[in-house]
């Protein structure tokens, strides 16, 4: 080992479904590795894509350092999330013995392993780990992680209007902090500000939102995607719907949406002279679709690659495919399985004009957490189903007005510079420089 070389702990967020939290550590952990640094991680997913992508798992195992595979019994339902306190509530994190359990188990990783940081997405646990022993905390994450508006998840819905049926986590998170004499805070959002932060988004998509906390070390990046290496979706890719429109249809991992959600968006496409290509990630194979001929398909591929290739994206409003799509300049058609997912397709996609999101949600009247959906074309609708005549009229409504393939490649060239510019390594290392004098 050189002198320059460091020892990163990657703990990004375990107890959700999204696999965003955990690619985006390893897009980060990989430049960090190819230049010469040690990168650990303190989970990873069911399907063990950290360890298959070459790095090590450290931490003795348990439920809180394996990422959740998919949503059980609600697997297809829209689920609400009005702010990230919820978020952390759904995890236990009210019960200051969760929080005491996750923090002590943090520690004893983040001592076995000596880092010389800790690298942290949504996890607050081990920024508050990290803080008791006093090791520089970097905070990677979506812009709404670090904005404590209310409802931030779901900014159409009124301030004094939440639905959250649990409590607050930040008493319990401060009982803990006392405990390990770490500064109490006032909003859980403080817990992911970190002595490094690294937002990834652009001034651009931020400027008609209430404003972040911003603090000193803190930097826009742009969108952090991670392609498995392993991916061989460019070669299946070549060729396919050459002088044709190309479709990239992706609803996620499989964790949230399922086959038969899937299916009239295929069968849709079977009724168009258009090329298209879905990603199923790791569904069973009994839970897979018919493919039309003119549909080709692959497993867990990676994003980049398909959204170069296509002309529109089809999406389920997941962070990195929203803002990946705005990168490349590619109009989309979102289908969202969460509150923040739909939140990315309207402040994003939408205020951009860069598409659209195909059925939006608002209060009914069964209770503080029931909705209804509208959907675009039919109305009001109960379960928010979309068959393939309403993916028909979106498909066609995108392709035949010029305006979302503009309002994409408006926001594109923002997006690029900040993406191209951001040198993740170097940002890094020179914040670990100025720290340690």
């Amino acid at each position: 080992m050189t002198p320059a070389t460091r020892t990163f702990l990657f703990s990004p967020w375990s107890h959700g479904v999204g696999f965003g939290y955990i690619g985006r550590a390893l897009t980060v952990a990989t430049e960090l590795r190819e230049a010469g640094h040690r990168c650990l991680f303190a989970c990873d997913t069911a399907e063990g894509i950290v360890a298959r992508s070459g790095f090590e798992v450290v931490g003795a195992p348990s439920g809180h350092n394996r990422a959740v595979p998919d949503m059980g019994r609600r697997q297809g339902q829209y689920i609400s999330i009005d702010t990230l306190d919820t978020a952390f509530a759904i995890a236990g994190y009210y019960h200051a013995d969760r929080v005491r359990a996750d923090v002590l188990t943090d520690v004893a990783t983040i001592r076995d392993c000596a880092p010389d940081a800790v690298v942290v997405d949504m996890q607050p646990t081990a920024a508050l780990a990290a803080r008791h022993l006093g090791v520089p905390v970097i905070s990677v994450g979506d812009s709404d992680f670090y904005r404590p508006t209310a409802n931030s998840w779901m900014p159409w819905l009124p301030d004094e209007d939440m639905v959250s049926p649990y409590p607050s986590c930040v008493p319990a998170f401060n009982t803990v902090a006392a405990e390990l004499a770490v500064d109490p805070v006032d909003h859980v959002t403080e817990l992911l500000i970190g002595d490094l932060t690294l937002v990834a988004s652009v001034p651009e998509l931020e400027a008609d939102q209430e404003p972040l906390p911003w603090r000193e070390d803190m930097h826009f990046v742009g969108p952090i995607f991670w392609d498995p290496p392993w991916s061989t979706v460019a070669q299946t890719l070549a060729g396919h719907g050459r002088d044709r429109t190309r479709i990239y249809i992706t609803l996620g991992h499989g964790g949230k949406a399922t086959g038969d959600q899937l299916q009239p968006i295929l069968d849709m496409c079977a009724e168009l002279d258009c090329a298209a290509f879905v990603s199923l990630g790791f569904r069973p194979d009994d839970a897979l679709p018919t493919l039309p001929p003119n549909v080709l398909a692959g497993g867990f591929t990676g994003i980049s690659e398909p959204i170069r290739w296509a002309d529109l994206v089809i999406n389920h409003g997941g962070y990195s495919t929203v803002l990946t799509s705005l990168m490349h300049g590619k109009p989309q058609i979102i289908l969202p399985f969460m509150s923040e997912q739909e939140a990315n397709g309207v402040l994003f996609a939408e205020a951009h004009k860069a598409g659209f999101v195909l059925r939006r949600t608002s209060r009914s009247d069964g209770g503080p957490r029931h909705f209804t959906h509208r959907l675009r074309y039919s109305g009001e609708s109960t379960d928010g189903w979309c068959t393939a005549e309403e993916w028909r009229l979106a498909v066609e409504e995108v392709l035949s007005d010029s305006s979302f393939a503009a309002g994409a490649a408006r926001i594109s060239g923002a997006i690029r510079e900040v993406t191209e510019a951001r040198a993740l390594t170097r940002t890094i290392t020179a914040f670990l420089d100025r720290r340690n004098g």
